[in-house]
């Protein structure tokens, strides 16, 4: 058995900045996990490769490189990019532990565990930088969608990163130092409802060039100060970047910080939380990340969030100090 895993990502200030309209990109961002895991195992079965999606209850044979009408496109055409090697059978297991479409990079975090895990079945030697440049390839050139590059470089190298991307979507990337005083003061609230990605994306590029350029400015400002506040192992300069970053996803675009999220936010200024951040693109659902002061502040925090509606969920996540990891070879059934 091969089995790879991959973290996903929270606090991405200066994300929007990373995409090809958006640039110069300046973001930073947390890798965390638990996020996705990825097994492929030798089979003697009569099916080439059998597709196992738990999360979505989903066992299905493909047959790589055919014309099928996909039920997975993402995950499938990382298949047809990568097929297992020769006449061997397989099984293809795909687990995330963070809900789909919460805003955290999750499809970027499954497209970069399973190429890692499908070369590793090929026997070919990738670098991190390899393998994230092809989950963005697979989502932006094989699907077509819109797709920033931090997702699949934070989930590729893990650990707290300050990126530059420019020109697009070229990236230099920056390890910052670990900082273990963060993660836990650090809470994630899914709130209930996957975020639709491409539609935010179709919102704000149907706007770009309308009062936009102050506001991805200060996108760009907000993951410099968060770049300078983990150097400084400064929470309350990280907190003021993450909710100046909240601030510049409102002027990007009113609708990025949604009903539900205001109501999060709201409950975490009367806690005295120190920062908080709308994951990722935004928009309705999706998820929060807050910053407390202290860790029994934190507690006190996730009991009233829970409190407050029965549909969001505090997950638990802890700091990824690693990124990609690929163990194990196909042996015989």
């Amino acid at each position: 058995m091969i089995e790879a895993s991959a973290p996903v990502r929270i606090c991405d200030n200066g994300g929007w900045t990373d995409t090809w309209f958006g640039g110069p990109g300046r973001v930073v961002n947390v890798a965390v996990i638990p996020g996705v895991e990825v097994s492929i195992r030798r089979t003697s079965g009569p099916d080439l490769v059998v597709l196992d999606v738990a999360t979505f209850g989903a066992r299905y044979p493909i047959v790589p490189g055919a014309s099928r009408a996909a039920r997975h496109p993402l995950l499938e055409a990382a298949i047809d990019a990568l097929p297992p090697p020769g006449s061997i059978a397989v099984e293809i297991s795909v687990r995330s532990a963070i809900p789909a479409g919460s805003g955290t990079g999750t499809s970027a975090a499954v497209a970069v565990a399973l190429l890692g895990a499908l070369a590793a079945a090929r026997g070919e030697q990738c670098s991190r930088r390899h393998i994230a440049y092809a989950a963005h390839r697979l989502e932006v050139e094989g699907l077509r969608v819109e797709s920033g590059i931090q997702d699949q470089l934070s989930a590729t190298f893990g650990g707290i990163n300050y990126l530059e991307i420019d020109p697009y979507p070229e990236a230099t990337v920056e390890p910052l130092p670990a900082w273990d005083e963060l993660g836990p003061r650090l809470t994630l609230v899914f709130l209930g409802m996957a975020h639709d990605s491409p539609a935010v994306h179709r919102q704000v590029i149907e706007d770009v060039g309308r009062h936009q350029s102050g506001a991805l400015s200060q996108l760009r400002h907000a993951a410099v100060a968060a770049r300078d506040a983990v150097i400084a192992q400064d929470l309350g300069a990280f907190g003021r970047a993450m909710i100046a970053n909240t601030e510049a996803q409102k002027a990007l675009h009113p609708k990025l910080v949604g009903v539900d999220a205001t109501r999060v936010i709201a409950v975490a200024a009367g806690q005295r939380a120190v920062g908080w951040k709308v994951n990722g693109a935004g928009g309705d659902g999706g998820s929060v990340t807050i910053l407390s002061a202290t860790p029994p502040d934190k507690q006190v925090l996730e009991g009233l969030v829970a409190g407050l509606d029965t549909r969001y969920q505090v997950l638990p996540i802890q700091v990824a100090t690693v990124g990609l990891q690929v163990r194990g070879e196909l042996g015989t059934p």
